[in-house]
């Protein structure tokens, strides 16, 4: 029996996710064949094109011609009379979307930002035209959102993934995606969501498949999902009409199990980690201990066609680690999706594993996908890849340690061996907000180390948000300061900086312990059942209203202070990687000067 791993829309199309490539090699490996298919990128590639975008103006042609039930739907009839009156600026539209995609694609003109920028433009035009078809639907390069936030209640879920108006991603699997497909030579389906944007789009694809073959076993996994596991009492509509089961935490093993249980006709209770359905009930099988990391494969990116992505070569996710070393801080989920089991490669293995990865797939390019990677660990991964000699460029995450730890000649070291950009969550820089969050640092830590990182050459981008609870307009403001001080136009430490409001997520350490973080009270809505962000009331610290003016006004002070934004704001992670690479840092400054003067 062959199994079909599934990543469905939608998830920005620059490089594959690292969840299909894992699984897939794993199962291989325990003789269980597999083929993989990446629908999120092959819904860009059907959604941007002059074919697609004819029919969005079809659909957006009809809907003006009917009629409109709310107010809402007659405000948007004005933009669609301004939309095909403009009939220049379409034909533009159409002529070079498939031209963007190719320039996004091609080494020499990629690297020519002019080009890059208006490719990246028409792209954006593109999505904003197809969400004009599927209003009130909105797409992006980065995200899908319905009206009504559907996928946090059945009843949205039900509905949603049956809009044939709302939802595009019921016409693209029924037409595009679904008969390119030879089902029969299935028998299972894993579909991995790992984030809210796939929930309606990834169960739209599982109902679709369930009623279309009824042979196939449909299983869902990935973090959705697994965080959903404690109301799904409940929700046996889901398994009856969407899925058979459901993988909680990490899928190797049970994935494993499953294939093999289904293979041989036996029945599910004894696969680890399983939700389905028994006798109309839900029930949760047992549970097992993650894999160590020397029981998990080298992921295999075979059957991915890593030419369509919008990137000249590829850049492949990999992890060296799962779960978080530090595991502390009172805002994460990322302990409880591992099952709060962390776990390290063994670093002379992630030298040879990079370095075979790099030969099969021809890059040198990778994004680090840990949570966070130790000190230690980097400075061990470090050596192993300079002593094999290894051609790599990578981006990772690191936590701030003491500047003993974290010291010039460590950053020196992984510069040397290509890590050319590091991801520090700053959170904060007001030591008492640092202390609730239990970030392990403080103020003047977080300097030191962006000192030494940015000395070695590094490219430095902090994370950071507004509103944690309790946090007063002065200790945002010292966030703020921090920011501007050792900015650009300042110590210039900090090369660029991504900030985002406070949300309190379902299994954070502050979600089950409000109190402790003076949350007088969480929301529970019951039409919000299926919520993993939850809204709470608070009466110490910044009001919400005071926390988006701080977040919007910090907008200004990126622009102010980081000319290079210019550059860097177009890019994605993954493409500014290989911007970093081509140009080094100084460049990229020319190059946003240049920007600046074409502006003037």
């Amino acid at each position: 029996m062959k199994t079909a791993l599934i990543f469905p829309p939608q998830w920005f199309p620059s490089q594959p996710y690292l969840a299909l490539p894992t699984l897939k090699a794993y199962l291989e490996d325990k003789g269980c064949p597999v083929d993989q298919f990446d629908f999120n990128m092959d819904s860009y590639d059907t959604f941007l094109s002059r074919d697609y975008l004819e029919e969005c103006l079809g659909k957006i042609r009809q809907r003006l011609n009917g009629p409109a039930w709310s107010l809402e739907e007659k405000e948007i009839k004005e933009t669609y009379r301004q939309i095909l009156s403009d009939e220049d600026y379409l034909e533009s539209v159409l002529s070079e979307v498939e031209e963007a995609k190719d320039a996004l694609r091609s080494e020499e003109l990629f690297f020519q930002f002019p080009v890059y920028k208006r490719a990246f433009t028409t792209l954006k035009v593109a999505m904003k035209l197809i969400s004009y078809a599927h209003f009130p639907s909105r797409l992006d390069m980065e995200s899908f959102f319905m009206d009504g936030a559907p996928e946090e209640n059945l009843k949205g879920i039900l509905t949603a993934t049956n809009d044939a108006v709302a939802n595009p991603y019921l016409e693209f699997f029924e037409k595009r995606a679904l008969p390119k497909v030879n089902w029969e030579r299935y028998g299972l389906v894993g579909i991995s969501i790992i984030h809210v944007g796939q929930v309606i789009p990834g169960l739209t694809l599982a109902r679709l498949l369930r009623e279309r073959h009824p042979h196939l076993h449909i299983v869902v996994g990935g973090s959705v999902f697994t965080r959903h596991a404690d109301i799904l009492n409940d929700k046996q509509i889901l398994f009856e009409k969407f899925f058979h089961s459901i993988v909680l935490f990490e899928g190797e093993y049970p994935l494993e199990c499953l294939v093999k249980a289904v293979r041989d006709g036996r029945p599910l209770d004894e696969v680890p980690n399983l939700v389905h359905l028994k006798d109309g009930a839900v029930v949760r099988n047992a549970k097992s201990e993650s894999l160590p990391y020397d029981q998990l494969v080298r992921p295999s990116f075979d059957d991915l066609d890593l030419d369509k992505y919008l990137m000249p070569f590829p850049v492949l996710p990999y992890m060296s680690s799962r779960g978080c070393y530090w595991g502390k801080c009172t805002f994460c989920t990322h302990s409880h999706i591992y099952d709060s089991y962390y776990r390290k490669e063994n670093e002379d293995r992630v030298a040879e594993e990079l370095e075979w990865l790099g030969r099969r797939y021809h890059t040198k390019y990778f994004t680090f996908s840990d949570e966070a990677i130790s000190p230690n660990a980097f400075r061990r991964m470090s050596d192993s890849i300079l002593k094999r000699k290894l051609e790599m460029r990578a981006l990772g995450m690191i936590k701030f340690e003491t500047d003993n730890i974290e010291s010039p000649d460590l950053f020196e070291k992984m510069k040397q061996a290509g890590f050319i950009m590091l991801f520090f969550g700053l959170e904060s820089a007001n030591d008492r907000v640092l202390s609730i969050i239990d970030k392990g640092c403080t103020q003047e830590t977080e300097r030191l180390v962006l000192e030494h990182s940015s000395l070695a050459g590094v490219w430095n981008h902090l994370y950071l948000f507004f509103g944690f609870p309790t946090e007063e307009r002065d200790e945002a403001e010292d966030t703020v300061r921090f920011v501007v001080d050792n900015s650009e136009v300042g110590n210039r430490i900090i090369q660029s900086v991504g900030q985002s409001i406070f949300a309190l997520e379902k299994d954070s350490a502050i979600f089950h312990n409000p109190k402790k973080f003076h949350i007088d009270r969480i929301v529970h809505r019951p039409d919000r059942d299926m919520a993993v962000v939850f809204d709470y009331e608070i009466n110490k610290g910044m009001p919400a209203e005071e926390v988006f003016q701080v977040y919007e006004n910090f907008e200004n002070v990126i622009d102010e202070n980081f000319p290079s934004a210019k550059i860097w704001k177009y890019l994605s992670r993954e493409h500014f990687l290989l911007y970093l690479d081509h140009y080094g840092k100084e460049t990229i400054e020319e190059m946003a000067r240049a920007e600046t003067a074409l502006e003037v």
